[in-house]
């Protein structure tokens, strides 16, 4: 509980953690040491982790140039405000992501046949392909007895991996 002491200046505050400045008595004493007790207990709260942030590899290497200039770690990350750790990490591993990293293909020669197909369809008929068209080649192209769904995402991710652009044709080689 937070005793608060009212004196006749009213210039100074009473407490200077708090900058307090003390009103009028007829102001509601216990309103206000309510809000000092929830400001206490905000501050006591753990920080809640924020989002997921991915940075490009030119800033990676920008701060590991200046580590090796001899800049500290801590203000590197307060410059760029990148948590600490990554900076620490990326010291260790280097800025490249590690080998083997994300989700995995369920059938990579499927989607490697899909791809050839797709190229070659685009190469004969000269028109594009569409994405409904990679499903349904997609489900005639997987073994059986593999639980596999052509879905939005994964043609979306497919597409964007193998660089089959749906507005742009594919010149003839």
């Amino acid at each position: 509980m937070i005793t608060l002491h009212f004196f006749y200046n009213y210039e100074k505050p009473i407490c200077e953690k708090f900058q307090i400045i003390p009103v009028r008595f007829t102001k509601n004493l216990c309103q206000r040491v309510r809000d000092l007790n929830l400001k206490q207990q905000r501050k006591k709260k753990k920080k809640e982790r924020g989002k997921y942030r991915s940075y490009s590899l030119s800033l990676k290497i920008c701060a590991l140039k200046w580590i090796e200039e001899g800049i500290d770690d801590r203000t590197i990350s307060n410059k760029l405000d990148i948590p600490l750790k990554n900076i620490r990490r990326w010291k260790k591993q280097g800025p490249f992501r590690k080998q083997g990293c994300g989700r995995k293909s369920i059938d990579l020669e499927m989607e490697q046949k899909l791809a050839q197909w797709c190229h070659e369809t685009i190469r004969n008929t000269n028109k594009r392909v569409s994405r409904a068209m990679i499903q349904t080649q997609a489900l005639k192209m997987i073994k059986q007895g593999v639980d596999f769904k052509a879905s939005k995402g994964w043609t979306d991710k497919f597409v964007r991996k193998y660089k089959l652009i749906r507005n742009k044709r594919i010149s003839k080689l």
